[in-house]
C-alpha cells in the first residue's frame, strides 16, 4: 500500500490504514492499549496525531512507513 499523506488529513490516515488491516475501532484502541473513544478522536480529528502513533499503527498492522524528501543532497545537484 502506498499512501501520499499530502492527499489526506491526519485522522484519515489513521482510518484508512486502520480499514486496510480489517480492524475495528475496538482492535486497535485494545492493540494500543488505549480507549475506543480515544481512536474515535484520532478518526474524527478531535485529537491529535503524531508520528510516533502513525508508526504505531503501522507497526501493528504490518504495515511500513516511509519518509521520503524532495529535498536533493548537494551531491545529487544536476550540473550546470
Amino acid at each position: 500500500m502506498k499512501l501520499n499523506v499530502k492527499d489526506y488529513k491526519n485522522n484519515e490516515i489513521i482510518r484508512i490504514l486502520r480499514e486496510y488491516s480489517s480492524m475495528t475501532q475496538k482492535e486497535l484502541a485494545s492493540k494500543l492499549s488505549k480507549n475506543v473513544r480515544t481512536v474515535q478522536r484520532y478518526e474524527s480529528g478531535e485529537a491529535n496525531i503524531n508520528l510516533e502513533l502513525v508508526r504505531e499503527i503501522c507497526a501493528l498492522c504490518d504495515l511500513t512507513i516511509t519518509i521520503e524528501s524532495k529535498i536533493k543532497q548537494k551531491n545529487q545537484q544536476p550540473k550546470q
